[in-house]
Order: structure tokens, then C-alpha cells, then sequence
């Protein structure tokens, strides 16, 4: 029961770190990992990993809503950066993957723009997963990585 708590707290954790850009993910796997059982570090990376793509899916609608905010001049600018994006599909997708990889540019960020700019929602999961996945593990597992 007590392993179930600590990734439901993970994920919780992770889901509100995605939305609340205050509270940092990496520092709470890299603390958690540290006092968790090594049985519990890869769940710890799927749990977080889960939560923080909920979180992004939640602020890639909260980027699709931009577009209905009224006034012409936004819609203006929404409609020349769509252009822009569609000429540029594979930049955007590897983007997403970086972002979510790296953390440069911020995947809040992104995640925002991806909806705004109607990036496709299933490869955004998948490739913003893919480097959650990454950059949570590594957290993760470098504290106890020795050369």
C-alpha cells in the first residue's frame, strides 16, 4: 500500500507541476528517488512521466481555447502563425520532442503553442511522452549512476 501512495503522490505531483510551473518535477523525482526503494525508480518514472503528459494535454486545450478569445488582431496573429507552422510540420514535431526532452524551449510553453497552433493531439502525446520519459528518467537514475 505504501508503494501505491508514493506513485499516486508521483503522479499527482507531476500532474500539478505541469499546469503550476513552480513546482519542479525533476527536483521531487531526484529528492523521491533518493528515498524510495531502487524497486520503485522505474514506476516512479512511468508515474511521473503519465501525470506530467496529463498536465500538457490539459494546457495544449487551454492553447486550442486561445483561439476562441475574441478581437481581430489576435485571430490575425493566430492565423499568420498557423501558416507559418503548417510550411514548418517537422520542425514543430521535433519541437515537441526536444522541448519535452530538454526543457529548452519550456514544454509549458510549447504545449500552449502546440494547441494554438492545432499541432495534431495524438503525435503531441506520444512524442512529449517520449521525452518525459527521458528526461524523468534520467532524474531519476543519475543520483545513483557511479562511474
Amino acid at each position: 500500500m505504501d508503494h501505491f501512495l508514493v506513485l499516486l503522490g508521483t503522479f499527482a505531483f507531476c500532474v500539478g507541476s505541469a499546469v503550476i510551473p513552480l513546482l519542479h518535477a525533476e527536483t521531487y523525482l531526484v529528492t523521491a528517488s533518493l528515498v524510495a526503494p531502487p524497486e520503485l525508480r522505474w514506476p516512479l518514472v512511468i508515474a511521473a512521466t503519465t501525470g506530467q503528459m496529463l498536465g500538457k494535454v490539459g494546457m495544449y486545450y487551454a492553447g486550442k481555447g486561445v483561439r476562441l478569445i475574441p478581437g481581430e488582431r489576435i485571430q490575425r496573429r493566430i492565423q499568420l502563425a498557423t501558416a507559418r507552422y503548417r510550411e514548418k510540420r517537422q520542425i514543430g514535431a521535433g519541437l515537441v520532442f526536444v522541448s519535452a526532452a530538454s526543457g529548452f524551449p519550456p514544454f509549458y510553453l510549447v504545449s500552449i503553442a502546440a494547441g494554438t497552433l492545432a499541432f495534431p493531439l495524438t503525435p503531441f502525446i506520444i512524442l512529449g511522452f517520449a521525452g518525459r520519459f527521458i528526461r524523468f528518467a534520467v532524474a531519476v537514475f543519475l543520483p545513483h549512476w557511479r562511474a
